[in-house]
C-alpha cells in the first residue's frame, strides 16, 4: 500500500510539473475530451445549497461524452477538499474495487488546492478572497478522464460564466469508478436518491444506463 502511494504521488507531481512547463497532460487523442467549445450544461445545482453555496455542480453534454463538472469558488477551499476527501473514503473503502482510484482523486484535488493557493498573488486575494477550483468527470463511450485545475469567472447576479479552465492535473480513471462516482456525486448535489437519478440523467445516456464496464 505504501508503494502505490508513493507511485501515485509520484504520478501528481510528474503531472504537475508537466503543466508547469506546457507539456500536455493528456495523449492527443484524449485531448477532445477537456474541449468545452460546445457544451451543453443540461442541469446545475448550488453546493451545498443556494444559501450557504461555495459552487456548482453542473450536468454537461459535450459532444458525445457525459461531463460532471464541480466549480468551487470558496474562501475554505481547503475545508470543501477535506469534505469531498470524507465521502470519497465513505463511498470506497480500502476493501472495494476503485479504492486506488478514489485515492488518487483526493491526491490531485488535493494537490491543486495547494497549488491554487500557493501562486494566488495578495492582489487577487485583496479584490476576491474566493479559490476557485473545476473538477470534471469525464465519460466517453471508451474512455474516462478526471481533469482537476483553477478557473476564471466572471459573475453577474450571482450567474457564473466559466472564462478560462486551467487543468493542472488530469487522471485515467476505470469507467466503472468515474461512472459510479458521478452518480454519487450527481445524486449528493441534487439531494436525491441514486435510484432517482433517471430524469436528472435523461439527456447523459453514458450515465443514465447504469454503470459502465
Amino acid at each position: 500500500m505504501k508503494r502505490r502511494r508513493a507511485a501515485s504521488l509520484l504520478l501528481l507531481a510528474g503531472v504537475c510539473a508537466a503543466a508547469a512547463s506546457a507539456e500536455p497532460l493528456v495523449p492527443p487523442q484524449l485531448a477532445p475530451l477537456l474541449d468545452a467549445a460546445h457544451d451543453q450544461v443540461l442541469r446545475r445545482s448550488f453546493v451545498p445549497s443556494v444559501e450557504q453555496k461555495v459552487g456548482e455542480l453542473r450536468l454537461i453534454r459535450r459532444g458525445d461524452s457525459d461531463v460532471v463538472q464541480t466549480l468551487l469558488y470558496t474562501k475554505l477551499l481547503k475545508r470543501v477538499v477535506a469534505e469531498i476527501r470524507k465521502k470519497e473514503l465513505a463511498n470506497w473503502p480500502a476493501d472495494q474495487p476503485g479504492h486506488g482510484d478514489a485515492i488518487r482523486y483526493i491526491e490531485a484535488i488535493t494537490a491543486v488546492q495547494e497549488q491554487i493557493w500557493d501562486r494566488t498573488p495578495p492582489s487577487e486575494f485583496a479584490r476576491d478572497r474566493r479559490q476557485k477550483m473545476v473538477i470534471e468527470f469525464i465519460l466517453s463511450g471508451t474512455s474516462a478522464l478526471i481533469a482537476v485545475g483553477s478557473f476564471e469567472m466572471d459573475e453577474t447576479e450571482g450567474e457564473v460564466r466559466v472564462l478560462r479552465r486551467d487543468p493542472l492535473v488530469v487522471l485515467e480513471p476505470s469507467r466503472t469508478y468515474a461512472g459510479r462516482n458521478m452518480r454519487l456525486i450527481a445524486a449528493d448535489s441534487f439531494h436525491v436518491g441514486e435510484a432517482e437519478l433517471g430524469p436528472l440523467l435523461e439527456a447523459m445516456p453514458l450515465l443514465r444506463d447504469g454503470i459502465p464496464r
